[in-house]
């Protein structure tokens, strides 16, 4: 056998270990090498530039800020004071919070959209996003399937960028904190596979899948996923999807994906979470195959805004703890929100918005595993 042949009978067959301890062989991509990975590393595209540019009001209300900003400065001086502190704090841990119905700013947020106490975010006023442009406009005005609004640049000085979810929580205080995260995980881990890969340099089309996984990845002693490990594609379809791709320049992009589905558990919610997901409309990747063997880029999409934050909208205690003011953070992404209107009001009901993901490199297999969860 010639090397040439030898190489092409690598490419389709991959040796995976099950949990079970049996060997296996399965079939890889038909033509052409594949390569798979997991997805460690996502966030919500918030760029840590000049703060104050970016965010020249400061940081948006918290749920104490907006209570102490409903009183006179006399009020506020009283309620601060020592003596005081009991009623000032039911005051915005419970009174503020809960509505004549006795449904809370975080368990019900669009039930406070006309309650003046909890305005709507300023918004990032800065120029500059992570993203792709969605909407296919240069100047964000509205189409058949988008609401007009002002775009960004992107980091990388692309123009046309859409991302109003950061425009719309950049500067809350839960999301920009201190600084970027060290580790930062928003979405639960995913796999991304690409198949079809003639030449990793340039290649005019590719197969790209995007699935859940029913295991838990297996890590090392420093609480990090290993590389190198066999994951099971989740036999759920719908946690899967695939698209069209292509490689120019060591880039790789993709076509638009109509939905994309991310498996994801919500612990506070017991047994009613255990199926939940987060759903991207419109999607697209751009990706790079990085020297160390990793994956990096952006997952851009819209995102339905019931959909973003419901883990943290779990309870009262988001707002009372945790100091979120969940009616304000709503009011600010339908205000936002600039893709897929409402046929009959012409609302948009989803908004534009980019993870930045990190893979490591692993196996796939669609043979049944061992569970890991």
């Amino acid at each position: 056998m010639t090397t040439m042949r030898m190489v092409g009978a690598l490419a389709v067959l991959a040796l995976v270990w099950l949990g079970a301890g049996e060997l296996r062989f399965t079939a890889a991509a038909p033509q052409g090498s594949s390569r798979a990975f997991l997805i460690v590393r996502s966030d919500l595209g918030i760029h840590y530039g000049n703060t104050e540019e970016e965010c020249p009001g400061g940081f948006e209300m918290t749920v104490e800020d907006g209570y102490l900003a409903t009183k006179t400065p006399a009020e506020r001086e009283r309620l601060l004071r020592p003596e005081n502190a009991k009623e000032y704090a039911s005051g915005w841990k419970n009174d503020f919070i809960t509505g004549p119905g006795g449904e809370n700013v975080c368990n019900n947020p669009k039930s406070f959209m006309s309650d003046p106490r909890h305005p709507a975010y300023r918004g990032v006023k800065g120029s500059v996003a992570y993203g792709l442009n969605l909407d296919g406009t240069k100047d964000g005005a509205a189409t058949a399937s988008t609401c007009g609004h002002q775009k960004f640049s992107g980091v990388g000085g692309e123009a046309g960028v859409d991302n109003q979810l950061y425009r719309a929580v950049g500067c809350a205080k839960n999301v920009r904190g201190l600084g970027a995260p060290a580790n930062p995980v928003r979405i639960d881990p995913f796999l991304v596979e690409v198949t079809g890969i003639d030449d990793p340099k340039n290649d005019d089309r590719v197969e790209v899948g995007i699935y859940s996984t029913d295991d838990t990845p297996l890590q090392g002693s420093d609480g990090r996923a290993l590389p190198n490990q066999t994951l099971g594609v989740t036999r759920n379809p719908r946690w899967r999807a695939t698209v069209a791709g292509r490689i120019a320049n060591g880039q790789l992009t993709t076509d638009r994906l109509e939905v994309v589905r991310l498996h994801h558990v919500l612990p506070t919610w017991g047994p009613l979470g255990t199926d939940y997901d987060f759903e991207f409309h419109g999607a697209r990747l751009r990706l790079a195959f990085g020297t160390d063997g990793t994956l990096a880029g952006v997952l851009a999409a819209y995102r339905p805004i019931e959909n973003i934050f419901t883990v943290g909208r779990c309870c009262k205690g988001t707002a009372s703890t945790a100091n979120t003011d969940c009616a304000s953070e709503h009011k600010t992404l339908a205000l936002f929100a600039d893709g897929y209107p409402d046929p009959e009001t012409g609302t948009c009901t989803m908004i534009s918005s980019a993870s930045n993901i990190t893979g490591i490199p692993v196996f796939v297999t669609r043979e049944p595993q061992v569970s890991r969860r």
